[in-house]
């Protein structure tokens, strides 16, 4: 640069514009705004023509220009594929940063095509004049050294070519137009990972709706508006004759059920699964060997919607396909970037952990049903043969009993007569246990578990005197109240003194006794028994168990008493637990909440 240009005033104001679009390159986030400030700038320098284009995709578009009438019309929203450019910028003379491709070089055929824009200047002969046909432009990259678009010069400064004191600012410009582009592509990068990750996090909320068609149709519209598309669709196939049915999701059109694109799910399972994939047709696009069976069918619905591009992936965990996701967008954005396809992909596992969730759901639910019908219909079993065996069996009952008073003396009727006694404890345990499997509610009042022990250590002091163990009550001072169905706690006491007393030896000892135990009242009862083994702890209140120790199956028993008496101890809000070592003895808590904490909860 020569140095009388450090006082020629055009040439400072150049320098003066250039720092200022400095800042504002750095500081604005309207790149239209600044792209139009680089080309002023230009303009200023004495140039007649300025364009700018930008890279879309695989194409070079023309989205900005200054200069005389007609130059707009001509050239703006013009569309090149880039590969074209590049081939073009390498064949020219490198002036620097800037490429220079005068008039007497053959143009490649698709330039010669293309729709351009001539100045109407005369020709010379002077080899430093500038021609119409004489063409200078410069890439612009990112700080990455990412192609973003082209900016083109024409009708210089006293219509000669550029000097080089000219083409040194020309280049200053040019950086700042390509700044302009990165930091436009750099605002668009972040807010396009934004847009994406809130539409896969959305999805991923999505699931804890309540209903796969919820998820679903939630899904479809996030999908809808993150991915910029015209239309979503998602499908979930059936699972077999008995497992769940198709769910189906659109936005904003519907879907239906039992549609579909014929082979589109041959095609994903084959091409794009496992793995889950992407695969992206364009309407006009005449082979795509990942969709054979199903691209015709699909360009045809594509049409139908006035789309250009639809991405397909299929929804699925691990090796099982579930479904299949189709967007569908227009020419502009046009098709999915490679960004987007990651999301797109992602989303798709997404809602194949959400489908599989879902249908293990709809398993239990079913399992959970058909279980519950089956405990429904064995309780009704259980009453209705109680209820059948009861009437025949008390009429047994009264007939030993006349022959009892007739003093017969045949031991056959005592023996009927304990049997029949026997069946009928078991019927009425088979009826207690029927009617509290359907309970849910008691009255309930003050009741001291201190009297029940009492009462249950007279009712059993002579059939444990007569087998010869000893059996103590403890009582607590001021009782141990709690609130609930009298009768019904005392059948639990009694059950498990009784068991104490039946399952003791000869010599044994039994204690009773109720105390407070922070907000519960407890009962214990301890004995020096049989005791009960690991394996059989693990049943014990299991209904119709019995042990499996020889010595306590030579005893008569229903399995049923204590299933009864837990039932019972959960229907007052507390829990039977036990401790027991085979051949010492066992210990029976029975623990309920007090009074008082039943009294401040109501």
């Amino acid at each position: 640069m020569s140095d009388n240009s450090a006082f020629d005033p055009a040439h400072n104001q150049s320098v003066a514009r250039l720092f200022e679009l400095m800042r504002r390159v750095n500081s604005s986030t309207d790149t239209y705004e600044v792209l139009g400030e680089v080309a002023g700038g230009v303009i200023e320098l004495g140039f007649g023509a300025v364009a700018l284009s930008q890279v879309q995709g695989p194409d070079m578009v023309t989205t900005y220009c200054e200069g005389p009438p007609g130059l707009a019309e001509t050239i703006l929203g013009d569309r090149q594929a880039v590969r074209f450019w590049v081939e073009m910028m390498d064949s020219a003379e490198h002036w620097g940063i800037l490429r220079y491709i005068p008039h007497d070089r053959e143009l490649p055929q698709w330039l010669k095509e293309t729709s351009l824009w001539t100045p109407d200047i005369a020709v010379s002969d002077d080899p430093l004049d500038w021609h119409p046909d004489d063409m200078l432009i410069a890439p612009l990259y990112s700080a990455t050294g990412e192609l973003l678009g082209t900016m083109g010069f024409d009708l210089p400064p006293d219509g000669r070519i550029p000097d080089e004191n000219l083409r040194e600012l020309l280049e200053l410009y040019v950086v700042q137009a390509g700044l302009a582009l990165s930091n436009a592509r750099q605002r668009d990068d972040l807010a396009e990972r934004v847009r994406l990750g809130e539409t896969v996090k959305g999805v991923a909320m999505a699931g804890t709706l309540v209903g796969l068609d919820s998820t679903l149709d939630e899904s479809a519209e996030l999908m809808t508006h993150g991915f910029s598309a015209l239309q979503t669709w998602i499908r979930c196939f059936p699972e077999g004759d008995a497992g769940p049915q198709e769910h189906v999701a659109g936005y904003p059109i519907p879907n239906e059920l039992g549609g579909g694109i014929p082979g589109l799910r041959q095609d994903l399972a084959r091409s794009a699964w496992p793995g889950g994939e992407p695969v992206q047709l364009s309407v006009d696009q005449e082979d795509c060997p990942a969709l054979t069976l199903s691209r015709a069918t699909l360009q045809e619905q594509m049409r139908q919607l006035d789309v250009t591009h639809v991405a397909a992936v299929p929804i699925g965990v691990g090796q099982e396909m579930l479904g299949l996701l189709v967007m569908a967008r227009l020419a502009t954005p046009g098709e999915f970037n490679e960004r987007e396809l990651v999301a797109v992909g992602d989303i798709a596992r997404e809602l194949g952990r959400i489908v599989l969730n879902a249908r293990l759901y709809e398993r239990e639910s079913r399992l959970v049903a058909e279980l519950q019908e089956l405990d429904r219909y064995k309780s009704e079993l259980i009453a209705t043969i109680s209820h059948e065996l009861k009437t025949p069996l008390t009429s047994i009952i009264g007939h030993v009993e006349l022959l009892d008073e007739a003093e017969l003396g045949a031991t056959s009727v005592k023996a009927i007569s304990r049997n029949a006694q026997r069946l009928d404890r078991l019927i009425t345990n088979l009826l207690n246990y029927s009617s509290l499997q359907e309970k849910r509610a008691h009255v309930r009042r003050p009741v001291d578990l201190d009297d029940l022990c009492r009462n249950s250590v007279e009712l059993l002091a002579f059939q444990a005197e007569s087998a010869g163990i000893s059996i103590t009550l403890t009582p607590v001072s001021g009782g141990a109240v709690v609130s609930g169905d009298p009768d019904e706690l005392g059948r639990i006491i009694d059950n498990l003194v009784g068991n104490a007393v039946k399952y003791s030896r000869r010599g044994g000892r039994v204690d009773v006794g109720a105390s407070y135990a922070g907000d519960a009242a407890v009962v214990t009862v301890r004995d020096t028994g049989l005791g009960i083994s690991q394996v059989d702890q693990s049943h014990l209140f299991s209904a119709f168990h019995r042990s499996s120790n020889p010595d306590a199956l030579s005893l008569p028993g229903t399995g049923l008493g204590l299933a009864i008496s837990r039932r019972i101890a959960e229907l007052h809000g507390g829990d039977i637990t036990v401790e027991s070592e085979f051949g010492v003895g066992s210990t029976f808590w029975l623990r309920l909440p007090r009074q008082a904490r039943l009294d401040s909860a109501s």
